[in-house]
């Protein structure tokens, strides 16, 4: 299957003459079309990933389930398919792919292609195809799970879904459940071999009978090790595609959530993500070990106490104490790895800080400081860790002591019984035999839940990411087909962060009319960045209402949105790559004239001028190697180049020398003509573009007035700070001046 196909795929010789394939997002859409739901690629494609407008075919089943229509990739055969398994959508060796729509009885199919529907052999069509199919079908209206069930089942329990995705690969895990129950049995050759030698061919001096038990053991024995090698095989099968689909999974919910997840940090994302594949290895091996192997204990106890008699009381006692002590062990290591968590999660939070702070620590003499946050941290993980370690440990020495007692416990209750006259010598060494193998599985058991207790902080984080609120993938069809205008009406909204004492933002009431132009002032922690980004969508509202033409906000779908309303943060991350890249960030390429006019309105064609890189210039790590000047036009370039409809500002001229400022206040001007603009900021020369102020303090409306007013009373409170003090009259009004 093909991971990534081209836009517009052009027929070629090796495709052959016959076939112009379709992209996989076209051919989508036709596929929809031939199951009677019809929808628009968008709907398909909304906050998936594209790359260079492909879709990834990969992530075809997700796309149709979002229209109601369940998908899967199966494997293409060599003669024509099914009427029943029709239409298929196949993708090309060349990339792209096509549809079969019909099949005849001579072998020819009915394709459609980008030059519409034709009738070909099926022959000369397979050589073409990747050499597999996507299956597809109309979602059970009662049983079926929808993309919108399967997210709202994760949220609500990702343990079961989790479990749900080891059960869909029945295949691998049937097979691997098969091949355990074979090995299980090729447990028994050399218990019942060594029990025949001593029973049958040492007393009879049988050289031919040894002869031949000895060469059907040595085939035996080598078939069990091609059933290792097939078991891991299909446990690694199962494990990988598994852990793709949960890493995926846990990256898409954190890149889509509706609002940042309390705790949610670099610490916890590698806690979560941290040997996944260890865990997903985890789980096939306990389906093996519980429904296989367990059971099969019982079995070899049975079989010990038919050969043996009361010998069975060793390996059974064994197994209780094994039980015992893996019980004690894991409760203890649950507590030692959650403290050990923790303390991984604060490491890799330090990390962080050391790395992106670097510069700050070394300016302000600050090393001190975090040399010994990072050795108090070490010391106590190095503790927490002898802990895990001592735990982790502890079943596995018991194990060997106590397969050692049980050994010499059957040896002793044998030799009784050889006395007795009721067992056998060969009896003796088969239940020896027997007995290590019956303790095997049950050590293995014990050792496999101290695992599970340890992946048991990872899993909790990792069920943290899962569980993330999604954001809306379709808008409303009122809203999705209509274009946006760009008039924002705010109405009683209110917003409080967690853990804080008092409210950021607080009743707050007005109207941006379409193509209107608005400065926001105020003091640093008036509400100025916490009011754009409720407007851009990035948190949701608590209280109040944010409508955008007319319609609230929750309406539209986050991917349309994110379109026509742009904000751009003072402080928004610049990612290493060229500056080119950092423009773009994954969307595809603009119309030249919108890419000119945002990279001169940005003041951003002055500085790549100067470089002999041009736009190909790396910005380094975080943008390391760019000037605070050069970093802020690249985020307006980022902003403009989108040519939103709504465009939100934070401090866009922040970090702007005089004349630079100038230009861009200049650019600024021509990029947003016709938009809808608010800006926040503290640089009154920016009030020349705007065509009124919303002066915020402590979250309220204080003030909300043509920009001329405001340009007055600036002015008056600027002439009379001019004068001396004993002559200012005395006031406790605070002016817009000491907001901005």
């Amino acid at each position: 299957m093909q991971d990534t196909v081209s836009a517009r795929p052009a027929a070629s010789a090796a495709d052959g003459p016959f076939i112009t394939p379709m992209p996989i997002l076209e051919a989508l859409e036709a596929l929809a079309a031939a199951r009677g739901l019809a929808h628009d690629p968008a709907a398909l494609s909304a906050a998936l990933p594209m790359a260079q407008e492909a879709l990834a075919a990969k992530l075809a089943p997700l796309a149709l389930a979002r229209v109601g229509i369940e998908a899967h990739w199966r494997p293409l055969g060599q003669r024509a398919p099914e009427v029943a398994d029709l239409p298929l959508l196949v993708p090309m060796t060349g990339g792209g792919a096509v549809l079969i729509l019909a099949a005849a009885r001579a072998g020819e199919v009915t394709v459609a292609d980008a030059g519409g529907r034709k009738v070909l052999p099926y022959a000369a069509l397979r050589p073409h195809l990747t050499g597999e199919a996507l299956h597809s079908g109309s979602v059970d209206p009662v049983n079926g799970a929808s993309d919108l069930h399967e997210r709202d089942l994760i949220r609500r329990n990702p343990r079961a879904w989790l479990l749900g995705a080891y059960l869909a690969e029945r295949g691998p895990l049937g097979q691997m459940l098969l091949a355990s129950a074979l090995l299980n049995l090729c447990a028994l050759t050399i218990p019942l071999y060594m029990r025949a030698i001593y029973d049958r061919v040492v007393p009879n001096l049988a050289i031919e009978s040894l002869w031949a038990l000895s060469i059907g053991v040595a085939i035996v024995l080598v078939f069990e090790l091609l059933l290792k090698k097939i078991k891991a095989r299909f446990v690694d099968a199962v494990a990988t595609r598994v852990g793709q689909a949960v890493q995926h999974r846990a990256v898409v919910s954190v890149l889509r959530a509706r609002a940042p997840a309390p705790g949610l940090g670099l610490g916890a994302m590698l806690t979560a993500l941290r040997d996944l594949e260890a865990l997903s290895l985890l789980v096939p091996q306990a389906i093996a070990t519980v429904c296989v192997d367990l059971p099969f204990v019982v079995l070899l106890f049975g079989l010990i106490a038919a050969i043996g008699g009361f010998t069975v009381l060793g390996p059974v006692l064994g197994a209780l104490g094994l039980i015992l002590v893996g019980a004690v062990c894991n409760h203890a290591l649950k507590l030692a790895s959650n403290r050990t968590s923790k303390l991984i999660q604060a490491r890799s939070d330090l990390t962080a800080e050391l790395t992106g702070g670097w510069t700050t620590i070394k300016a302000n003499h600050a090393e001190g400081l975090f040399e010994g946050r990072w050795d108090l941290i070490s010391d106590h993980l190095a503790m927490a860790g002898k802990q895990v370690r001592h735990w982790s440990e502890l079943p596995g020495t018991a194990a060997g002591l106590l397969v050692q007692l049980v050994t010499v416990m059957v040896v002793v209750i044998g030799v009784l019984q050889i006395k007795a006259g009721l067992m056998t010598t060969g009896a003796l060494i088969a239940v020896v035999l027997l007995t290590g193998r019956a303790m095997v599985p049950v050590a293995a058991t014990v050792s496999m839940f101290a695992r599970a207790y340890q992946s048991l902080a990872q899993f909790q984080a990792l069920a943290g990411l899962l569980q993330s609120e999604p954001e809306r993938d379709i808008s409303d069809p009122a809203v999705g087909l209509a274009p946006v205008r760009g008039a924002v009406r705010v109405a009683g909204l209110s917003h409080t962060f967690a853990g804080s004492g008092a409210p950021s933002l607080s009743g707050l009431t007005f109207s941006v009319a379409e193509g209107e132009r608005v400065a926001l002032i105020g003091k640093s922690g008036s509400g100025k960045s916490t009011l754009l980004q409720l407007l851009a969508g990035l948190i949701p509202a608590q209280d109040g209402l944010i409508t955008l033409d007319g319609h609230a906000l929750e309406r539209f779908a986050i991917p349309h949105l994110r379109r026509k309303v742009i904000y751009s943060a003072q402080d928004a991350a610049i990612f290493e790559g060229t500056v080119w890249h950092n423009i773009l960030l994954g969307m595809p390429e603009p119309a030249a004239e919108v890419a000119e006019r945002a990279i001169r309105c940005s003041g951003l064609d002055s500085f790549v001028a100067r470089t002999a890189e041009g736009y190909m210039r790396q910005v380094g790590a975080r943008g390391s190697a760019l000037s605070g000047g050069q970093r802020q036009s690249l985020l307006l370039a980022r902003a403009l180049v989108r040519d939103p409809a709504v465009l939100l500002l934070d401090e866009p001229t922040a970090s702007l020398d005089v004349a630079s400022e100038q230009a861009v206040i200049a650019g600024l001007a021509e990029a947003t003509r016709g938009k809808t603009l608010i800006v926040a900021t503290h640089r009154l020369a920016l009030l020349e573009i705007v065509d009124r102020v919303i002066w915020l303090e402590a979250g309220r409306i204080v003030a909300d007035r043509p920009k001329a007013e405001v340009l007055a009373q600036l002015a008056a409170q600027s002439a009379q700070a001019s004068t001396p003090a004993s002559t200012q009259p005395a006031s406790g009004k605070q002016g817009p001046r000491e907001a901005a």
